[in-house]
């Protein structure tokens, strides 16, 4: 695997408990203000379904939109969307018809930016070493959501929810940090390579040893 597929995995696994953190925190917001068991169940419905609907719309962003843009874009814009989400959170929970907008923004966007990466991942792994990645992406992924459930229960608990969306938003920051290191080390070698006129796969570049 190359020098990219690093920060690549850390992205994935910092995008995973990011989701975890923060459909855990506002389906706890529904609950706490509704005290509604459907009402809660409906929430998480519109959060799945904002799911589904943005892999429908993925393709049509990969046409309107170049991958080197959306790959930057969509992680910046849930960026701000939590870190609004967290500062405005006391007004949110006054009207519960926001807390349920933000979530759709928040899950269609959490969404487009795994596929993105996705669409990245080819450039980053050889055919031999594509179980060994699939593993420590699985691996990772799980392991991070199984944890960030737990810490989430405890900040909200001693912290609250509004500490735990900030975390939400620091972690989305450094997703986005590792994103943009992906993007300039590919972009780099692109460039590279036009100059010196070859046609060597990014992938193929490994990481140098000690």
């Amino acid at each position: 695997m190359n020098i990219a597929f690093y920060p690549f995995w850390a992205a994935r696994t910092l995008l995973s408990l990011i989701q975890v953190v923060s459909i855990t925190t506002m389906t706890y917001l529904v609950y706490k203000q509704t005290g509604f068991i459907p009402g809660t169940l409906l929430f998480l419905c519109l959060y799945a379904g904002s799911f589904a609907a943005a892999k429908f719309a993925f393709p049509f962003l990969m046409k309107r939109a170049a991958l080197s843009r959306l790959i930057i874009g969509i992680p910046l814009i849930k960026t701000l969307l939590l870190i609004g989400i967290a500062l405005s959170l006391p007004h949110l929970t006054l009207h519960m018809v926001l807390v349920f907008a933000g979530a759709v923004a928040l899950s269609a966007a959490s969404h487009w930016e795994s596929l993105f990466l996705e669409e990245l991942r080819p450039k980053m792994v050889e055919r031999e070493d594509l179980v060994k990645a699939n593993s420590l992406l699985s691996f990772s992924k799980y392991t991070v959501s199984a944890i960030g459930l737990v810490m989430t229960g405890i900040t909200i608990q001693y912290l609250g929810p509004i500490q735990s969306l900030w975390a939400a938003a620091c972690l989305s920051l450094a997703a986005l940090a590792m994103i943009l290191t992906v993007h300039h080390l590919i972009h780099s070698y692109s460039s590279y390579s036009i100059k010196q006129g070859t046609s060597r796969p990014f992938h193929k570049i490994k990481k140098r040893r000690a």
